[in-house]
C-alpha cells in the first residue's frame, strides 16, 4: 500500500516543488530528481507485482468520510476552475457543463448513502503495472524533456511571460492523476482524477494564452466535460440501482449476470472513454491539442489522457461479451476512427498533425479490439496501447527537437535531416518504423488484431483494417522517405540540442527496442497473466517461433541503422538532373539552353482524395449516429445473457509450423533455388513478349548475364546508403519466401513483403533524384492499392481452411491438410489476387513506378540512380518476388493430394503466360484508375468472401 501511495503522491510534491521554484538550474536539478524517481518507483512496484495475481487493498472504514470529503473538495475545485475560466473568457458552453458537474456531484452527496463503499479503493493487476511502468517511465522522461525544450521556447517567444514554472507543475500533477486512475477501484476515486486529467490538459494546451490556444483549449474542455458527465451520470445511475460502486466488483457483476440494469452505465463509461481517447465525432480536441508546446502533445498522446480513456475500455472490455449494443457501439467507432483518420493523415504535410491523426487512428483500432472483448483482442488492444505509448513519446519529442532547430514541423522541410542532424534523424526513423512496419512492435500488434478479427468474424472490422493498414503505409512511407534523403556532408545542426531532449529521446528510443525485441517475454510475464485473471484463459494469436523470428529481424535493423548505415566507401556520383549537375544539394543543374535551373520535388498527399474538406464531415456525422445510436439502445433494448463468448463465431487459431529447422530450411532452399527459377521466368518472360511483338527474342539466359555484367560494373552510388536500403530489400525478399515455401506463416510472409517494399521505396527516396522520387511516390501508392486485397486473401484462408474441414490457421502448411483444395471456399479473394497480381509483378497497366517497356513515360522510375550491384540486387529481388508471388496462386490449388503439386505448378504457369498477355496488351493506366480499381476489387472480394465464409460458418457450422 505505501508504494501505491508513493505513486500518487510523489509526483504531487514535485509539483508543488516546481510552483515554487524560479530558478533555471535548481528547477532541472528538482525536475530531473523527481522524474528519476517516480521512475524508479514504477519499476520497483512492477518488479513487486510483477506476475501476480490481482491484489485487492483495503483502507480502514473509519477513513470513508474523510476520503469522501476530500474526493468531493476535489471534485468542486476542478468545477469551480473551469467556471472561473469560461466567465473570464465568456464562454458560455463551458460554464454550463462546469455548473451541471458541480450540481449532480452536490446532489449526489448529500442524497446518497457513500459510506459502504470504501471498504476497498485500490487493485493491482498486470494491467495496472503496465500502466504504471508507462506513466513513470515514458511520463517523467517528457517531463525531463521538456526542460531543456521550454528553455529554447522560452527564448523563442520572449514576448510571453515565462510560465514554466506553471507548466511543470502541471505537468507532474498529471501524472499523479494518471496514477490514481489506473490504481484506483472506487469508481467515484476514478471520476475524480479523470476530471483532473480533463483539467490539466485544458491548463497545458491553452498554455500560451493566444487565440488559438485557448479556443482549442476551450474545445477540448467542452468535449471531455461531456465525457464526464456521462462518468458522473453512471455513477449515479449505479448508487441509485444498487449496483457496486467498486470497478471490480461491478465488471464481476455484470459479466456474471448480464442484467439489464448495467446496460446504461457501460454504455455511458464507453461513452467516456470514447471522448477522453479522441474518438469521432470528438477527435478535433486533440488535432487542437497540437498548439501547445511539444511535450504537452507527447505527453497527452502517449502516457496520460487519451491512455485514460482506453484504459477504462480494456478494463470495460469483459462487458462488451455480455452488452452486444455497448459492444457494436464501441466496435464500429473505432474501426471507422481508425480507418478515416488513417485516410485523413494521408493529406497532411505538418508533421504534428499526421501524428495526431496516427494517435487518433490507433486509439481507435485498440477501442475497436476493446469492444469486441475476446481474450485475443485485448491482447492485442494492450501491445498496442504499450507500442503506441513508446513510439509516439519518441517520434513527439524528435519533431519537436526538429522544430526548433530547422525552425519548421512541416514534412516538406524535413528534408536530408538525415544530413543535418543524423543522430535525431535515424531516431525518428527508428520511431516511424516502430509505428506501421514489421517486425516493430505496432504493426504486430495489428497482426494480432487481424487475427482476432478473423477468429471472431468480425467482417465490418477487417475491411475497416485492411484499408487503414495499407493508408498508414501511404502516410508513414512518405515522411520516411524524405528523412533518408541523403546529400554531401554538411555541418551538423545537433550541436545546440540539450542533454535533457538527447536523454529522453534516448530513454524513448531504448524502450522501443526493448519491447520490440523482448515481445514475447512482456506477452508472457505481464500480459497473459492479465487475460487469466480476467477471461480465464488467454487466446494464441501469434506464433512463439514468429515472434522470436522478428525479435531478430528488429535487433539486426537496429543494428545496422545506428552503427553502419550510411559508413559506405562507394563512389559517389552526383544523381542525374536533366542536364549538367551545377549543385546536387540544392538539386541546381545546367538546361539545354545553359541557364541554370532548380529541380523540385514535393511530397504526393491527395488532398482531393483523402483531404480534410473530403473526409472529415462524413467521418463526424457517421460516427456521431453510432455513438447516438448505441447509447438510445443501451437504454431501452434488454442484453442477451451469456457467460461465454456471444458472438456469431469464435474459431481458435492453430499453428501448424512452429518448427525452426524447417523455416531455416525453407529460407536457405528459396536463397538458393528462388534466383534459379525466377532468373527463368524472366527468360521465358522475355522470349514470349519478342514473339508477340515479332522478334526472335534473346536468350532464354539473357536475364542471368545481365545481372553478372552488372555486378562486373564499378561499385557507384549517388550516396552512401542505398546500397544499404536495397539489400535490406533482397534480404527481407529472400526471408519471406523462404518462410512461404516452408509451409509458415501467410501473414508474416506479407508484412516482410511489405518490409523489402519499404526498403526499395527508401532507396530511391535517398537518391534525392526527382526522377526516382517519382517512382517511390508511385510505388509507395502501389503498395497502398494492393494490400487490402493481400490481407483479404490471408483471411480468406484462414476462414476457408476452417470451412473445408482443415484447421483454422494462417500457416500456409494447413492447406495440404483439407481434403479440398482453398480455391473452392475463396474464388473472390483468388480472383482479387489474380488482379493485383499484375501490380505485384510489375507488368502493363500498373507498372506505375517501374517498367520495362520503352513506350512508358516513366520507364525505370524508381530504379534511376541505380546500378552496378545495386541494380543487380533489384533484378535478383524481382526474380525472387515473382516466384513467390506465383506460390501464392498455387497455394489455392493444393490439398491433401500429391497430385495438387503438379496442378498448383500448371496453374501457376497458366496464371504467369496470362500476366505477360496483360502486359503487352494493355498501356499503363493513370494512379487514379490503379487505386479506384484496386481498392473496388478488394473491397469486392472482401466482403464476399469474407462476409460469405463467415455467414457460413454462422448459419450452418455453429
Amino acid at each position: 500500500m505505501e508504494m501505491i501511495v508513493a505513486l500518487i503522491m510523489v509526483p504531487c510534491v514535485a509539483a508543488l516543488l516546481m510552483l515554487a521554484v524560479r530558478n533555471d538550474k535548481a528547477r532541472d536539478a528538482i525536475a530531473i530528481g523527481f522524474a528519476a524517481l517516480i521512475g524508479l518507483l514504477s519499476i520497483v512496484f512492477a518488479g513487486m507485482y510483477l506476475g501476480a495475481s490481482p491484489v485487492y487493498f483495503e483502507l480502514p472504514h473509519e477513513w470513508s468520510g474523510f476520503l469522501s470529503a476530500v474526493n468531493v473538495a476535489i471534485d468542486l475545485t476542478v468545477g469551480v476552475f473551469v467556471v472561473c475560466y469560461a466567465v473570464r473568457y465568456r464562454r458560455l458552453l463551458p460554464l454550463v457543463l462546469a455548473l451541471i458537474q458541480i450540481g449532480v456531484c452536490l446532489w449526489f452527496e448529500l442524497t446518497v448513502q457513500h459510506g459502504v463503499h470504501f471498504e476497498s479503493q485500490m487493485r493491482v493487476d498486470q494491467l495496472t503495472v503496465i500502466m504504471a511502468l508507462i506513466i513513470g517511465i515514458v511520463g517523467s522522461g517528457i517531463c525531463v524533456y521538456g526542460l531543456g525544450y521550454m528553455k529554447d521556447f522560452q527564448a523563442h517567444h520572449p514576448e510571453q511571460k515565462d510560465r514554466r514554472p506553471w507548466f511543470f507543475a502541471i505537468m507532474f500533477a498529471f501524472l499523479s492523476a494518471m496514477f490514481n486512475i489506473v490504481l484506483s477501484d472506487n469508481m467515484a476515486w476514478i471520476y475524480t482524477a479523470w476530471e483532473v486529467t480533463t483539467l490539466c490538459s485544458f491548463l497545458l494546451i491553452g498554455f500560451t494564452k493566444t487565440d488559438e490556444a485557448l479556443n482549442n483549449a476551450f474545445r477540448q474542455i467542452v468535449m471531455n466535460m461531456l465525457g464526464g458527465i456521462a462518468f458522473q451520470i453512471a455513477i449515479v445511475y449505479a448508487a441509485l440501482n444498487g449496483l457496486p460502486l467498486l470497478f471490480s466488483e461491478f465488471l464481476t457483476a455484470g459479466s456474471a449476470s448480464g442484467a439489464a440494469l448495467f446496460a446504461v452505465p457501460v454504455a455511458l463509461l464507453a461513452f467516456a472513454g470514447m471522448t477522453k481517447a479522441a474518438q469521432m465525432p470528438f477527435h478535433t480536441w486533440l488535432l487542437g491539442a497540437m498548439v501547445a508546446p511539444t511535450p504537452t502533445s507527447a505527453l497527452l498522446h502517449s502516457s496520460t489522457m487519451v491512455k485514460a480513456g482506453v484504459f477504462l475500455l480494456v478494463k470495460l472490455s469483459p462487458l462488451f461479451l455480455v452488452f452486444p449494443a455497448a459492444s457494436v457501439m464501441v466496435v464500429l467507432v473505432g474501426g471507422l476512427t481508425f480507418a478515416f483518420c488513417s485516410f485523413l493523415a494521408i493529406s497532411q504535410s505538418n508533421a504534428k498533425r499526421v501524428l495526431a491523426y496516427s494517435t487518433i487512428a490507433n486509439l481507435g483500432l485498440i477501442t475497436a479490439c476493446a469492444g469486441v472483448g475476446t481474450p485475443e483482442t485485448v491482447w492485442a488492444a494492450i501491445f498496442l496501447v504499450i507500442f503506441h505509448a513508446v513510439a509516439k513519446s519518441l517520434l513527439f519529442l524528435c519533431v519537436g527537437t526538429a522544430e526548433h532547430h530547422i525552425g519548421s514541423r512541416n514534412i516538406e522541410d524535413m528534408d536530408e535531416l538525415f544530413e543535418r542532424m543524423p543522430r535525431l534523424a535515424r531516431f525518428m526513423m527508428l520511431g516511424i518504423m516502430c509505428m506501421f512496419i514489421a517486425p516493430f512492435g505496432m504493426l504486430v500488434s495489428k497482426w494480432a488484431t487481424l487475427v482476432s478479427f478473423s477468429s471472431t468474424g468480425q467482417v465490418v472490422l477487417l475491411i475497416l483494417l485492411a484499408f487503414g493498414s495499407a493508408a498508414t503505409f501511404m502516410f508513414w512511407g512518405k515522411w520516411l522517405g524524405k528523412l533518408a534523403g541523403i546529400a554531401a556532408h554538411r555541418e551538423s545542426e545537433e550541436l545546440t540540442v540539450h542533454r535533457t531532449e538527447w536523454v529522453a529521446i534516448v530513454l524513448m528510443a531504448l524502450l522501443v527496442v526493448v519491447c520490440c525485441v523482448f515481445f514475447p517475454s512482456i506477452s508472457s510475464m505481464f500480459v497473459e497473466p492479465y487475460l487469466l485473471s480476467v477471461f480465464g484463459s488467454f487466446g494464441a494469436t501469434i506464433g512463439m517461433d514468429n515472434l522470436l523470428l522478428m525479435s531478430i529481424i528488429v535487433a539486426f535493423i537496429v543494428v545496422v541503422m545506428f552503427g553502419t548505415l550510411g559508413k559506405s566507401k562507394k563512389k559517389i556520383v552526383a544523381p542525374y538532373m536533366a542536364g549538367i549537375t551545377v549543385d546536387s544539394n540544392r538539386r541546381v543543374f545546367k538546361g539545354a539552353l545553359g541557364g541554370e535551373r532548380e529541380a523540385t520535388s514535393r511530397n504526393w498527399y491527395l488532398e482531393n482524395v483523402f483531404g480534410e474538406k473530403v473526409l472529415d464531415g462524413p467521418a463526424t456525422v457517421i460516427t456521431a449516429v453510432v455513438m447516438v445510436a448505441g447509447l438510445a439502445i443501451s437504454a431501452f433494448a434488454a442484453p442477451g445473457v451469456s457467460g461465454e463468448v456471444s458472438l456469431p463465431m469464435y474459431a481458435q487459431l492453430t499453428s501448424l509450423n512452429e518448427n525452426w529447422l524447417a523455416t531455416i530450411i525453407g529460407i536457405i532452399a528459396f536463397v538458393i533455388l528462388g534466383p534459379i527459377v525466377g532468373c527463368l521466368l524472366a527468360g521465358i518472360d522475355r522470349k514470349i513478349t519478342a514473339r508477340m511483338q515479332g522478334r526472335v527474342g534473346p536468350p532464354l539466359l539473357q536475364p542471368y548475364y545481365d545481372v553478372r555484367k552488372l555486378i562486373a560494373k564499378d561499385d557507384v552510388s549517388v550516396n552512401t546508403v542505398e546500397g544499404t536500403y536495397i539489400t535490406f530489400a533482397l534480404v527481407f525478399t529472400l526471408i519471406a519466401g523462404g518462410v512461404f515455401f516452408a509451409g509458415g506463416n501467410f501473414l508474416l510472409c506479407v508484412f516482410l513483403v511489405t518490409l523489402s517494399a519499404l526498403f526499395f521505396i527508401l532507396a530511391a527516396y535517398s537518391a534525392r533524384s526527382v526522377y526516382s522520387e517519382v517512382g517511390a511516390d508511385r510505388e509507395t501508392l502501389q503498395v497502398m492499392a494492393y494490400e487490402p486485397m493481400v490481407l483479404v486473401v490471408a483471411v480468406s484462408m484462414f476462414l476457408g481452411l476452417g470451412v473445408l474441414g482443415g484447421l483454422p490457421t494462417f500457416d500456409v502448411a494447413g492447406v495440404a491438410n483439407t481434403p479440398l483444395p482453398l480455391i473452392v471456399a475463396c474464388v473472390p479473394a483468388f480472383l482479387g489476387l489474380l488482379f493485383i497480381l499484375t501490380i505485384k509483378l510489375r507488368k502493363s497497366p500498373f507498372d506505375l513506378s517501374y517498367s520495362h517497356h520503352a513506350h512508358q513515360e516513366l520507364v525505370k522510375g524508381i530504379t534511376t540512380e541505380m546500378s552496378g550491384k545495386t541494380l543487380a540486387k533489384v533484378e535478383i529481388m524481382h526474380w525472387c518476388e515473382s516466384v513467390l508471388f506465383l506460390g501464392w496462386i498455387a497455394m489455392f490449388f493444393v490439398w491433401n493430394n500429391p497430385v495438387s503439386i503438379a496442378l498448383a505448378v500448371i496453374v501457376a504457369l497458366a496464371t504467369f503466360f496470362l500476366e505477360i498477355w496483360i502486359d503487352n496488351n494493355f498501356a499503363r493506366v493513370k494512379w487514379q484508375t490503379c487505386l479506384k480499381l484496386s481498392w473496388i476489387v478488394g473491397l469486392v472480394a472482401g466482403i464476399a468472401n469474407i462476409g460469405g465464409l463467415v455467414a457460413y460458418i454462422f448459419l450452418v457450422l455453429v
